[in-house]
């Protein structure tokens, strides 16, 4: 087993690649507070962000280097020759990539720069059953190559783990490692908000106290879906219901705009943009909605059901994971917009099924998706590679 060669720093340093910053502070930071605590010392790399400062003013430093989200030869092979030259004036103990596009350029730039231990968090893979014959198989080409770069690989799904093992996608050496995903159980916590409270956040936004919420997270883009729910809401608009639509565009919002226009929606569909308020939202929120094409495993219906809240999502893999059909939620095809107003419908029409489908989503989150235990699965693959010193304060915190 290899170890550090702690002579030349006091304590093991790990990097963290990421395309863009938001994953870094949305997905990460946790993870990554809790490996501060255990004695690493922890930095960034991902594109230019507005999440550096807010990384840096807690005390992560943060290099940015421009990654490119799509695949662009050239741009590919500047971030990793600029991800290189880095880690090489660093030398980082181990660099730990995430998602798919940093996973690829930085799991090579590392290779390249000699990093010692090379660590990668599957968040779902690039490739999906509605792709081309070709694309999927470029893809999957791409992470069996990159998977021969990676010393220990962990996904956040156990579908992501067996479509591995199938196509032969796998680190240098042992099986790939799950670690499932959560959030913070207390931070997203329906019992920590007052009605007061409520009313207020509801005010703030222009909507009564009676009427019922229906709120998607994600990037705005066409594989999140947010076309499929634009849809079915004007299949329901003879209903009372509010929409809060959150999360920063990625080009697709005047297609979204223009078909909220169309069904004359636009005093009843709000357009929040990048929100830090989650679970203030999430708190005056009566339906979560996820029609998405493609996901690893999402995080923003994790922090519905432990917000109690009835979830209707894609029936593809990391939603199937987390719904539990029926009992936490109702889970749809791709695409089926007919079937997504339906369950609007049945949801909105039925206080008392939203409620029951809520306490049992909070109870399944307590069970399978609290963070910390997430974060000692990902400290503990750490400690196959790295001699990582026990601390008093670690020790501490696993009690």
């Amino acid at each position: 087993m290899l170890t550090v060669n702690l002579s030349k720093r006091s304590r093991p340093l790990v990097i963290h690649v990421t395309t863009i910053g938001i994953t870094a502070y949305k997905a990460l930071l946790t993870q990554c507070q809790h490996q501060r605590e255990a004695g690493l010392e922890v930095r960034f790399v991902f594109s230019p962000s507005a999440e550096t400062e807010l990384l840096r003013e807690m005390g992560f430093p943060v290099e940015e280097l421009y990654i490119d989200r799509a695949i662009k030869p050239v741009g590919d092979i500047k971030s990793i020759l600029n991800l290189s030259k880095y880690f090489r004036e660093v030398k980082p103990d181990l660099v730990h990539t995430h998602t798919s596009k940093a996973g690829v350029v930085g799991r090579i730039a590392a290779r390249l720069a000699g990093v010692p231990h090379i660590v990668h968090t599957i968040h779902g893979f690039p490739f999906h059953e509605d792709m081309s014959f070709l694309k999927r198989k470029l893809y999957q080409g791409i992470e069996k190559i990159a998977g021969k770069l990676t010393d220990v690989m962990l996904s956040q799904s156990r579908e992501d783990i067996l479509t591995a093992e199938k196509l032969a996608i796998h680190p240098r050496a042992g099986p790939l490692v799950h670690i499932g995903n959560g959030v913070d159980l207390t931070q997203f916590n329906p019992v920590r908000f007052t009605m007061k409270q409520k009313i207020a956040f509801r005010f703030a936004l222009g909507i009564r106290e009676d009427e019922p919420v229906i709120t998607m997270i994600g990037r705005i883009n066409p594989e999140k879906g947010f076309h499929d729910l634009i849809d079915a809401l004007h299949m329901i608009r003879q209903l009372s219901w509010k929409t809060l639509l959150i999360g920063p565009d990625e080009g697709y919002l005047p297609v979204i705009l223009s078909k909220i226009k169309g069904y004359k929606l636009e005093d009843r569909v709000k357009i929040l943009g990048l929100r830090r308020d989650i679970a203030n939202l999430l708190a005056i929120s009566d339906i979560y909605v996820l029609p998405s094409y493609r996901e690893g495993l999402p995080r923003s219906l994790i922090e519905a059901q432990a917000m109690e809240l009835p979830c209707i999502a894609t029936d593809i893999r990391g939603c199937r994971e987390i719904i539990e059909p029926d009992q936490t939620g109702i889970l749809i095809k791709p695409g089926d917009f007919t079937a997504l107003g339906r369950s609007l419908w049945r949801l909105l029409e039925n206080p008392g099924l939203r409620s029951q489908m809520g306490r049992a989503g909070r109870e399944r989150a307590e069970e399978f998706f609290d963070e910390q235990v997430v974060n000692k699965k990902v400290l503990e693959a750490y400690r196959l590679v790295l001699n990582i010193p026990e601390r008093e304060n670690y020790k501490d915190n696993e009690r």
